[in-house]
């Protein structure tokens, strides 16, 4: 990417007269700017995919690609008739032998960073031979290469991808305009308000959308695209949108409000210059002021942050693809993750550093073509754009502190970190600016709003922890010991009955062991006992319960009773239901007595239960109901003891999903979870970010090189890709995943940022001033540079907390996540079930809690950007 991705770009009125593009040498111009770009994107492909192989082999899994080809070539080879016509011993013997040697020729045996590079051609390349397990990508007839098998399902991506994203370029520029011209009106304000919903990721979108159309129209009209039977035809285009619209959908309201906002922003900074305020007092046209006074100037802003939101959204097509069973790359690249097929994984992620790359290029010739500074960048003289030798050698004596003889300045510790001492006064001050800042927060009400919601998820954390210890949670989620099996299945939450008419039946449980229950004991003349206990309950819902379930602990020594379940209804008629001798445990199942079936001439025995006197079953009669329980006692000591659970339709704050669980457990403690991911990878990314950027910034030359060569990498290192890989080949815990994830982002846009200000910074006069009393380097960086970017930062973390959030989310939702802890993620996995089942609540819970969060941290952060610079506000 620019470096001037991060600076203003500069305001360039329609000039008269010969157009630049006429002026002599600016093509010449042109061209050296795009060779030299084009190097430096082919150097940091190079680079990222280099690092791709370094990683997946620090595993010995690209190792294991090569020598998985070498000896499937040897075995082939054993096919041959000189090998056949050998001795079994000698056979082997031989086929050993070609084996080590081809081993020893591939490089197998050289030392680990020789190998890399030895890889990184095949990396280059994508040429590593057959996939691992071809039957995870069902493919028929011949097995094809990997290559062959990447660019089969690369059209479809980039259809889904290209027009997806044409449409929200066109889009968010025709509403951004729109938006200018009607600053502070009432579209503008919900754009505003609705800027935060774009937090969230495109398959998060797809879910919503898909829910929304199942309930609406009763079918979905998104995903399920492979092929086309006979070869693709026009017809077949009516098809392909059908499948493909809420795919398009979902990229298309991901990235659109924030884009809007974003761009209408800038765009009502050109639109208060002085020379649009002449073509308003002028009279011209409103479209051409847009499109000649605003949006020209503007346009290179405009293609930097569409390139950087364009390099994100191509990640987003793993997860999306995924969802919607769209088979191109995203789809290709999650089975190779089930399948474990390295060959395959190394190569989609090398696919996808190509496809960001070529993005970037092609979004840098529309940068120069409409930049006036690229294009004229040419008719500099030569010395301002190249350096003396003096110089150069003057910033290498620099790197290497090969100063001469310098002036004597006071004594330092160049090793110690020197922090604000924590005096009394110092702590003081600083509640009295965190005051002062909560104060001017209340001019926003959409952020109090959200710093509300921020502290009652932080109280539910604490909660969480404190009441839930992680192991408990741990082993309620896995359903140990059965904890859930008298919960109800795919239950809503009960407080779904506060917005009903009729009540959905929650589940009632009795136990005879219940001082209120009214055991009734008769002794006959035998010698034998009659126990009988009525469980009487009034039931008065608008839907039938989903099981009857009676549990039973029977203590007796030789002869075991007879038990007997009888049902009473509102109409006074009494039914038995069932008689045996029971095991010392069991348990009997209203729904499945396959006589009982055929007494009430129902398939459903619990709802003819619940019928009213005509056998009418479409819903329950309102009434009280007695199940009463007889046993007989052969035995003095013999002892029953029961608990019957008559399993309803709602159960809990956030319900059950499929497996019976209590979703509650994952909501309560997926919030300590989501928080502490977010807030520390922010802070962490954030953070680290910022003291490269100061290093870069301050020492300059080789170093500040270095690192904005490293952030070119990263930018075309697909950090998602990578991070998936990296999960699902070395490990999935929650610190892992937390590790990758800040140290894949440290070197991001961020970095290009920090370092625009600390430029401005350097050049302070308090600077020179701490250099001349004899401030050390890393004082300098940390008491004196750092605080100067706090105003920017601190909006920064609060709005990046989000986008992790989600990203723990998604990789839960592709199960590449910790195994143990239940999250907000796994949740949204139990959602795709409700998604086609009808249960909306498993769809509904997990996301708004997602939305709840990432829109409290966005309202927050949007807010805290205006206080600290109030040059940005927007309204």
């Amino acid at each position: 990417m620019n470096e001037s991705a991060v600076e203003a770009p500069i305001a360039v009125e329609p000039v008269a007269g010969r157009s630049l593009a006429r002026r002599p040498g600016v093509w010449r111009n042109l061209l050296r700017y795009l060779l030299k770009r084009l190097l430096m994107l082919s150097l940091t492909v190079v680079t990222a995919v280099y690092i791709t192989i370094l990683i997946a082999n620090f595993g010995g899994y690209v190792d294991e690609i090569v020598a998985g080809q070498i000896e499937e070539s040897i075995g082939m080879s054993a096919l041959s008739e000189p090998l056949r016509s050998m001795p079994a011993a000698q056979r082997q013997a031989v086929m050993q032998e070609a084996m080590v040697a081809a081993k020893d020729a591939a490089g197998l045996n050289d030392p680990f960073f020789l190998r890399t590079v030895r890889w990184l051609e095949d990396g280059l390349t994508l040429d590593w031979g057959l996939p691992r397990r071809w039957q995870a990508y069902f493919l028929t007839g011949r097995s094809p290469t990997v290559r062959e098998v990447i660019v089969s399902n690369l059209a479809r991506s980039l259809f889904v991808f290209g027009a997806a994203n044409l449409l929200l370029f066109g889009a968010s520029i025709l509403l951004a305009l729109y938006l200018n011209r009607r600053r502070g009106g009432l579209s503008d304000r919900l754009f505003i308000l609705l800027s935060p919903l774009s937090s969230a990721p495109a398959w998060v979108y797809g879910i919503l959308l898909t829910a929304l159309f199942l309930q609406v129209f009763g079918f979905s009209p998104g995903g399920t695209f492979d092929s086309w039977e006979g070869g693709f035809r026009l017809s077949h285009i009516v098809i392909l949108l059908r499948h493909l619209l809420l795919p398009f959908l979902a990229i298309f309201l991901a990235g659109l409000f924030q884009t809007v906002y974003s761009w209408r922003a800038l765009f009502q900074v050109y639109g208060h210059e002085d020379y649009v305020e002449m073509a308003h007092a002028r009279g011209l046209p409103a479209a051409r002021i847009d499109r000649d006074y605003i949006l020209r100037p503007v346009l290179p802003a405009l293609l930097t942050r569409f390139a950087l939101l364009i390099t994100l959204l191509w990640q987003e097509i793993i997860a999306l693809e995924y969802f919607f069973n769209v088979q191109g790359l995203g789809r290709l690249f999650y089975q190779a993750l089930q399948a474990y097929d390295t060959p395959m994984i190394v190569a989609i992620v090398t696919t996808f550093a190509y496809l960001i790359a070529i993005t970037v290029f092609l979004l840098d010739i529309c940068y120069a073509l409409v930049d006036p500074r690229v294009r004229v960048g040419g008719e500099r003289r030569r010395v301002d754009r190249l350096h003396t030798a003096a110089s150069r050698w003057a910033r290498l004596r620099s790197f290497f502190r090969l100063r001469g003889p310098k002036e004597r300045r006071p004594p330092r510790n160049r090793f110690r970190l020197s922090l604000p001492n924590p005096t009394f006064d110092g702590v003081l001050r600083t509640a009295g600016r965190i005051a002062g800042t909560i104060g001017r927060l209340r001019r926003y009400p959409f952020a109090m709003l959200g710093l509300a919601i921020i502290m009652i998820l932080a109280g539910v954390s604490v909660y969480t922890v404190v009441t839930i210890p992680v192991g408990e949670a741990i082993s309620l989620w896995r359903g140990d010991d059965n904890v859930w099996d008298r919960h109800p299945r795919t239950a809503r939450p009960a407080w779904v009955n506060l917005f009903r008419r009729d009540d959905l039946p929650p589940t009632i449980t009795f136990d005879t062991r219940d001082e209120n229950v009214d055991k009734q004991i008769t002794e006959l003349e035998n010698g034998w006992v009659e126990l009988s206990v009525p469980f009487t309950f009034a039931y008065n819902y608008a839907d039938f319960p989903q099981e009857i379930v009676v549990d039973l602990e029977v203590d007796y020594v030789e002869r075991g009773p007879h038990l007997t379940l009888a049902w009473l209804g509102p109409d006074g008629r009494e039914r038995e239901l069932t008689g045996f001798k029971p095991m010392p445990q069991d348990s009997y199942f209203v729904s499945r007595d396959r006589r009982l079936m055929r007494r009430l001439d129902s398939e459903r025995p619990q709802q003819a239960l619940f019928g009213d006197a005509q056998g009418a079953t479409e819903e329950p009669a309102k009434g009280t109901y007695t199940l009463r329980l007889n046993a007989l006692l052969f035995e003095p000591d013999t002892d029953v003891e029961a608990t019957v659970t008559i399993i309803g339709q709602v159960h809990g704050l956030a319900g059950t999903d499929g497996q019976r669980r209590d979703l509650g457990i994952a909501l309560l403690w997926g919030t300590p979870v989501a928080l502490g991911f977010g807030l520390i990878a922010a802070v962490a990314t954030s953070v680290g970010s910022m003291l490269i950027a100061a290093v870069g910034a301050w020492y300059g030359g080789a170093i500040d090189r270095a690192i904005q060569f490293l952030t070119e990498v990263t930018l075309i290192l697909p950090f998602f890709p990578v991070s998936l890989m990296v999960f699902v080949m070395y490990s999935r815990s929650i610190v892992t995943i937390l590790a990758v994830t800040v140290a894949l982002t440290l070197f991001g846009t961020s970095v290009k940022a920090y370092r625009a200000t600390f430029l401005q910074v350097r050049a302070s006069p308090y600077i020179e001033a701490a250099r001349a009393y004899g401030a050390s380097n890393w004082r300098i960086v940390v008491r004196y540079m750092a605080p100067r970017i706090l105003t920017v930062m601190i909006p920064r973390i609060i709005i990046l907390v989000p986008g992790y959030v989600f990203l723990e989310a998604t990789l839960a939702f592709l199960g590449v996540s910790d195994p143990l802890l239940p999250t907000w993620g796994k949740l949204v996995v139990s959602a795709l079930a409700g998604v086609q089942s009808g249960s909306l609540h498993l769809v509904w819970v997990p996301l708004g809690m997602l939305f709840l969060t990432g829109l409290a941290f966005a309202m927050v952060g949007l807010a805290l950007e205006d206080v600290f610079e109030p040059r940005q506000r927007k309204v």
